[in-house]
This record gives C-alpha cells, sequence and structure tokens, in this order.
C-alpha cells in the first residue's frame, strides 16, 4: 500500500508542478505573442519577443499535452497540437525564405509535417469515434481541428514544392501560422479559465478569432499588394 500511496504523491505534485509551469509559460506567451502584434512593424522588439512567444508556446504546448491527459480533457489536447503546429511552422518559415531559388526543406520540416499530419488524420477518426458514440460536441471539436490541421499541412507542402505564388510567401507563412497559433492560445486561456471570468460562452469561443482575424486579413493584404506575384516565368524556373 505504502508505495501506491507515495507514487500517488508523487504524481499528484508532478501535476502540479507541471501546472505551474504551464501557467507561467501561458501567461509569458500571451504577454509576448500581443507585443509581437502591437510592434510587427519594429523588427528590434518584434524578432525578440517573437523568440519569447515561440519558446514560450513550445513549453505551453509541451505541458498542455500532459495535462490533457491526465484530465482526459479532449480540447485541450487537441487544441495544443494545432495550436503548436501553427507556432512550429510560421517559425521555420523564416528559415526558408529561397525555396523559389531552388532551396530544400530539410528533414526537420518534414518530419513536422509527417507528424503532425498523422495526429491530425487521428483527430479525425477521433472525432468519427466520438460522434459515432454520440458525443457530439467534442466529435465536432476533433473533426475542425483535423480538418483546418490537414488544410495546414496542404498549404505547407504547396510551399515546400516550389508552388509560391506571392514573392513573400515566407512572411504570409509566418504572419498567418504565428496569427492563428495565437488565437489558439488564447481561446484555450479564456475557455480553461471561464468559470473565473464568466464571459458570455460566445464570447469565450469566438472573441479572439473575431477581434484578430481582421487584422490578420488586413496585414495580409497589405504584405500581398506590397510584394506582389512571381510571373509565370519564375513559377516554371523555381518548380
Amino acid at each position: 500500500m505504502r508505495p501506491t500511496f507515495e507514487k500517488k504523491i508523487f504524481m499528484e505534485k508532478l501535476t502540479l508542478s507541471i501546472l505551474i509551469l504551464h501557467i507561467t509559460a501561458a501567461t509569458i506567451a500571451l504577454l509576448s505573442g500581443l507585443l509581437a502584434i502591437l510592434f510587427r512593424n519594429k523588427l528590434k522588439i518584434h524578432r525578440p519577443v517573437g523568440k519569447i512567444y515561440f519558446w514560450a508556446m513550445t513549453v505551453v504546448c509541451s505541458t498542455a499535452v500532459y495535462l490533457s491527459v491526465i484530465k482526459l480533457n479532449i480540447f485541450l489536447f487537441c487544441v495544443s497540437f494545432f495550436t503548436y503546429y501553427a507556432c512550429l511552422t510560421a517559425y521555420r518559415s523564416l528559415k526558408l525564405k529561397k525555396l523559389h531559388l531552388g532551396q530544400k526543406p530539410t528533414w526537420f520540416d518534414w518530419s513536422i509535417e509527417l507528424f503532425f499530419g498523422v495526429m491530425h488524420i487521428g483527430f479525425l477518426g477521433f472525432a468519427a469515434f466520438l460522434l459515432i458514440s454520440g458525443n457530439t460536441s467534442f466529435g465536432i471539436i476533433s473533426l475542425a481541428f483535423g480538418f483546418l490541421g490537414i488544410r495546414g499541412n496542404y498549404i505547407t507542402i504547396k510551399r515546400f514544392t516550389g508552388q509560391q505564388e506571392y514573392r513573400n510567401y515566407w512572411l504570409l507563412a509566418h504572419i498567418s501560422g504565428m496569427s492563428g497559433s495565437y488565437i489558439g492560445a488564447l481561446t484555450a486561456f479564456l475557455v480553461n479559465n471561464n468559470k473565473w471570468i464568466h464571459a458570455p460562452q460566445v464570447l469565450v469561443w469566438l472573441g479572439p478569432t473575431v477581434f484578430i482575424i481582421p487584422l490578420v486579413v488586413f496585414e495580409m493584404k497589405k504584405h500581398r499588394q506590397k510584394a506582389g506575384k512571381f510571373a509565370m516565368s519564375e513559377n516554371v524556373i523555381s518548380s
């Protein structure tokens, strides 16, 4: 009995420590992410706070996976993988600025797509199981994350294989990925803490998307117009 009791105490302390680490990293990520958005045009500020955001999100998503399994939180499990995939591919896009000139993605970049692609397909399979079992709400959540994730895989692989439309494709991938990860992180924060916030459910679930997406659309449109598209001959050469 004693070893079992000691193991239980150890696991409780471990879970509490990981929870504290998760909360600390999430706070840093939300603040640094906000600064990165506000100072998006001031690179001397944007770059360092952006790196802080990325590494904080690495800790957030790693600890979220553990906590979601311990607490059987399907939403947290799905959003942790989806959010980190968006964050990771956005971070890596800065290293892949010359794909149109023949630069090749590394084995690490392809490993990211393979691992998260399998996870996204798994979300679809799990969604089917939940929907058949009658768990409609979580089934729809898993289904949505699965489809969005696979769409992200498709877009990234197109970029990897020379199908770039705009000259600043790497910047567009960075903006969309980081913005998507921040929306996911903020939504997860609001959903998991709404018992203290007491905000309307529609605001908690859709608020971050409604408020941030217009800014993302504006930024993407501005940068597309500024950079312009590749000429057809350039696309042929790059492929």
